[in-house]
């Protein structure tokens, strides 16, 4: 019998941003490097927005886990 997957770890927001970071830089040299060619440049352009798109949304979403308040349980009286 198989056992079920464990759900992985949740990356931190401030890990997330990191990694982003460093991910874009590398997007962004490679621009820099392909500056007039009319094939190369518009290719990675594209990456870098949809990276930005992708990223985006995966960061809004691990915040707001971090940001949301947990639910109170209401104890009524009878």
């Amino acid at each position: 019998m198989q056992k079920p997957a464990r759900p992985t770890p949740r990356e931190s927001t401030e890990a997330m941003v990191r990694k982003i970071g460093r991910e874009l830089v590398e997007i962004e040299q490679a621009i820099g490097r392909c500056r007039g060619d009319r094939v190369a440049e518009p290719r990675l352009t594209g990456t870098w927005m949809a990276h930005l798109l992708i990223s985006s949304t995966a960061l809004l979403h691990n915040l707001l886990i971090d940001t949301a308040t947990r639910p109170q349980r209401i104890n009524g009286s009878r």
